[in-house]
């Protein structure tokens, strides 16, 4: 990015996140999810970095909260209130510790972390002034929003109706060894909140277009009332977690655990379920604990908050311009983002099914980087009006494919222009065609390379023939090169072949050479996987291999000698070896002898998949080509595991967690050759949750529904009766 490019971006940030900042935080109204906002805002952090003479002092990296609203009063704090700097992973807290130590000059830093859950509502500071008359009584005074940091809106008139807000705290006598030495007032932050259910009552009594869209923007409107009686109807609450100024050492309180234990003391409330912890790794531990019953909770979070928990740390870290280097908002992975669009590509599947891709600027989602996602179709594109150079939203489809959710408009650059859906196919220039009822385009060549291409790097895939060697870039040579037509002609390739290709030598010419060999005999499951049928997946593959009767017989097949013992296969001679095996056109013969209505009665496939098979085993060429990989010496073998006792036989299982020495795969494989199914999500019908460590809340809803829970070595005894 040139400067001139990161001064225009720069400045269309700034506006648009004081827009985001102004609605969210003055109009409580929700244009964007927080994700959003937060990313923008990194990414105006990140050019500010690289050119830092472009950074405003009105830039909202500069800045705490938002412009102050010209309805009410304002007034100045006591302190000034700093906002938290954010961690989102493992690395930013570990370099958050190693800055505080570098800071402080010390090679260890004793780790005593007072971990809160960071409510999602309204930062407010109260105020209680002390009795003239009675040293150790307060009086509530006055309540502040966050504001600008240095001034907030005086909302005193809708606080005082927060049930839970006491409006006379009295100090314990413990804390006040000296009372003349107490502070003339406390100033003490928390968040107001208000409940899932809450929020949904108010929603019910108001109008669509009044409903809030969640508990913080509910909170937030009803504390801005000038009336206080709308607040005193709704349900707002408070939880308390700062006490500012010189009030702490006045009061003899050496740690935040003690702020939290003095607040509980005066009757202000706190939430329970902080925590002191003493490692990172525990921090983590208690991150992912609370992740897993944040849906749970009656009220929003978004993360934890990070405090050192001895004071005075506090005083020696002090604070940057804006936030305590003592402290971090440890934040859950962000579900949605924001990312510029590279360009707009159409890619072609194994079927020829159209999918149009926005090439992305690498962004972190969700725990993964993206750098594409998915546009999904046509009609898509055109309600989104996705441009290329807009900045776009994106998040996670089930947590796993990244899609657009929305354009913001306001950051669309000038002169672009609508993307125009292309009439043929982006590889071999034939027409598409949008089948009546289907979203999807799709390119109807059979002999289209992209389809070629897709359907050869699917047929060595790890789950399919498994050969290693053969890469993207290696089938495309190949393609290219008139050494491959059809995935059959894989198992024909010769060493003179391979050795044409870039980067090919003799040890490695040999080693592909030997994979393609040893692929050879698969399993019938993999095989039906392998050949790209649509709607047939690894576990329609698998039930299809074990629900139908496929006959066996005593094979004669060619071999080549050298590969038992693992040597060259160069000028290796081929000898006949007996197996116990399934023809490949035994295969095209039985699912042919079966009608759709023997198919579709199989349990878990259906009349879709039924006639996906008749559809695809009824093609002369696809005939053709079972018929070619027969004649180059494939054989399929029953089912991997098959022949075990069919102890799971009926059971479904779920897994959650890390299994002590079985990958998931090994577990999901042994529970298959036992006859037992297996489930995402826990529900009545699951039998079993095989149980690892750090479960996530598949583990709650295990135990909601009186599941049976077993660990890995009952698991194991039990493969073996």
């Amino acid at each position: 990015m040139t400067r001139s490019d990161a001064e225009k971006r720069a400045k269309k940030l700034r506006e648009e996140i004081w827009r985001l900042n102004r609605a969210y935080f003055i109009e409580d109204r929700t244009d964007v999810s927080e994700d959003v906002r937060d990313a923008l805002k990194q990414e105006l952090i990140a050019i500010e970095k690289e050119f830092p003479e472009l950074v405003t002092p009105d830039s909202p990296t500069q800045r705490v909260g938002a412009p102050l609203d010209g309805r009410l009063p304002k007034v100045p704090h006591l302190t000034t209130k700093e906002s938290l700097q954010d961690a989102f992973s493992k690395e930013d807290l570990e370099e958050w510790v190693d800055l505080m130590r570098r800071f402080l000059g010390r090679d260890a830093l004793d780790l005593q972390i007072c971990c809160e859950l960071k409510i999602d509502g309204l930062n407010i500071t109260l105020w209680y002034k002390q009795d003239p008359h009675d040293p150790l009584m307060y009086h509530y005074a006055r309540a502040l929003t966050r504001g600008n940091g240095i001034e907030g809106e005086d909302v005193t008139h809708t606080v005082r109706t927060i049930e839970s807000v006491p409006l006379h705290v009295k100090i314990p006598k413990k804390y006040a060894a000296d009372p003349a030495g107490l502070p003339s007032a406390l100033e003490i932050s928390g968040e107001v909140y208000m409940t899932k259910t809450a929020l949904a009552q108010i929603n019910a009594t108001l109008p669509d277009a009044e409903k809030f869209a969640n508990p913080r923007n509910a909170a937030a409107g009803s504390v801005r009332q000038l009336d206080p009686k709308i607040a005193a109807e709704r349900d707002l609450r408070i939880f308390c977690y700062s006490l500012h100024g010189a009030a702490p050492d006045a009061l003899h309180i050496a740690t935040q655990a003690g702020v939290l234990e003095f607040f509980q003391a005066i009757d202000i409330p706190v939430s329970t379920a902080c925590r002191v912890i003493h490692s990172l790794k525990e921090v983590h531990s208690f991150f992912e604990d609370v992740g897993s019953k944040r849906a749970s909770l009656p009220f929003d979070i978004d993360g934890l908050v990070l405090k050192m928990n001895d004071r005075r740390l506090h005083r020696e870290l002090g604070s940057t311009a804006k936030a305590p280097r003592w402290a971090r908002a440890y934040k859950f992975p962000a579900e949605e983002k924001t990312a510029q669009v590279l360009g707009i590509v159409l890619q072609v599947g194994r079927t020829g099914a159209i999918t149009p891709v926005a090439h992305l600027t690498p962004t972190h989602v969700a725990g993964t980087t993206v750098t594409r996602a998915t546009l999904h179709n046509e009609d898509e594109i055109s309600r989104l009006d996705v441009r290329i150079g807009d900045t776009v939203v994106i998040r996670k489809a089930g947590d796993i494919i990244p899609e657009v959710v929305h354009v913001l408009e306001n950051l669309r650059p000038e002169r672009t222009k609508p993307f125009r859906y292309p009439h043929n196919c982006p590889s071999c220039g034939t027409a598409l065609v949008r089948p009546e009822g289907e979203a999807v385009h799709r390119c109807p060549n059979p002999h289209c390379g992209a389809q070629q291409q897709e359907r050869l790097e699917h047929f060595v895939s790890r789950y399919a023939f498994n050969i290693e060697g053969l890469g993207k870039e290696t089938i495309a040579d190949l393609i290219d090169g008139g050494f491959v037509d059809d995935p059959s002609d894989l198992f024909t390739l010769r060493a003179e072949d391979l050795l044409q290709l870039p980067l090919f030598r003799e040890k490695k010419t040999e080693n592909v050479l030997r994979n393609v060999e040893q692929a050879k005999r698969i399993p019938i499951e993999r095989f039906l996987f392998a050949l790209g049928i649509r709607h047939i997946g690894r576990e329609n593959a698998d039930l299809l291999a074990r629900r139908i009767g496929w006959p066996t017989r005593n094979l004669t097949v060619k071999e080549k000698a050298g590969m038992r013992r693992q040597t060259s296969v160069f000028g290796d001679e081929e000898k006949q070896v007996k197996i116990e095996g399934i023809r490949v056109t035994d295969i095209l013969k039985t699912i042919g002898e079966c009608s759709l209505v023997d198919l579709s009665a199989l349990n878990g496939i259906g009349d879709i998949v039924a006639q996906s098979l008749a559809d695809w085993f009824g093609d002369a060429r696809n005939r053709k080509l079972l018929q070619k990989i027969e004649d180059a010496g494939v054989v399929c073998l029953r089912p991997e595991g098959d022949g075990a006792s069919q102890t799971f036989a009926d059971k479904t299982f779920v897994i959650t967690g890390t299994l002590p020495t079985l990958s998931r795969e090994q577990a999901r494989a042994m529970i298959k050759d036992r006859g037992g199914n297996m489930s995402g999500s826990v529900s009545k019908q699951t039998d079993y949750l095989l149980l690892g460590t750090d479960p996530g809340s598949k583990l709650d809803d295990a135990k909601k529904l009186g599941t049976r829970m077993i660990d890995e070595a009952e698991f194991l005894t039990m493969c073996k009766i």
